[in-house]
């Protein structure tokens, strides 16, 4: 499952980056706090395929599609 994959108001546990990720956005996903263990909760879902809106800690983010599917995580 990928943080794509996240319903609405469900929270997941990051597994890890997908390593076909391009070297420079997993390295900026990781400053940003996407590492292993961490609780990420999906705060929103976009129309049209538009970005899906995460919380990550205190922060809130939009990720696209092509990057959201390269964040593994499991269901909590």
């Amino acid at each position: 499952m990928t943080v794509w994959d996240i319903p609405s108001k469900k929270s997941a546990s990051i597994t890890d980056l997908c390593i076909s990720m391009q070297s420079d956005v997993a390295i900026r996903l990781q400053e940003m706090g996407f590492e292993e263990g961490q609780l990420i909760t999906c705060i929103k879902r976009t129309a049209f395929n538009g970005p899906t809106i995460i919380q990550l800690g205190d922060c809130v983010y939009s990720l696209e599609q092509s990057i959201a599917n390269h964040v593994n995580v499991n269901a909590i």
